[in-house]
């Protein structure tokens, strides 16, 4: 395999990238926004925890500081658009861009924070800390609530058999979608013998 050397480091995060975005929702009760994130990451399971990184000076920043909630929702690749529009506006201009994207309000059952209804899966989290990274801020949350699309998330994992395409994003207005399991051999099993060439 030829590799190359990046250009740049700057670019280094996109070989990690993708993983899977999110659509964040914010709101103190009286205003609410949503803004995309792809630089999210489960950090435990029991507590469940997940980190969230935000620039401070983006609009949704000043709710999650004052009100200690936010909502991670994942969206499906249907809502491709939606996603990249609440990215490229700020809820300084865009009052309410659940109706600017065509999405709707769904109350969370913890949280005073609107989820996104369009949603397959949404998190209902609470502000444990905040820690500066380079000017941004690592949100630390934990999970208090989790629902999912019951025809998409069966047997305590994701299913792919109906059509669920999830969303990563890659840079600008670049997206992938992941839609297929793959299954590892398991390895205390010998693996099949190839079939010689002469006999195919």
């Amino acid at each position: 395999m030829h590799r190359i050397e990046l250009a740049s480091l700057s670019l280094a995060y996109r070989l990690l990238n993708p993983g899977t975005l999110v659509l964040v929702s914010v709101g103190d009760g009286e205003r609410d926004n949503l803004f995309p994130v792809s630089w999210n990451m489960p950090v435990c399971d029991d507590p469940p925890v997940v980190a969230v990184l935000s620039a401070r000076e983006h609009f949704s920043f000043s709710f999650i500081e004052r009100t200690g909630e936010l909502a991670l929702n994942v969206p499906g690749a249907e809502l491709l658009d939606a996603v990249y529009g609440c990215g490229k506006t700020s809820g300084r201009e865009v009052p309410d861009k659940f109706i600017r994207f065509g999405l709707h309000r769904e109350p969370a059952s913890q949280l005073r924070v609107p989820l996104v209804a369009e949603a397959v899966a949404s998190l209902e989290c609470r502000v444990d800390r905040i820690l500066d990274v380079e000017g941004c801020g690592l949100i630390v949350a934990r999970i208090v609530a989790a629902r999912a699309a019951a025809e998409h998330f069966r047997g305590d994992d994701w299913q792919f058999d109906r059509g669920l395409r999830l969303l990563h994003h890659l840079s600008g207005n670049r997206f992938c979608v992941s839609d297929a399991v793959v299954e590892a051999r398991h390895h205390d099993r010998p693996p099949t013998p190839a079939t010689p060439r002469a006999a195919q």
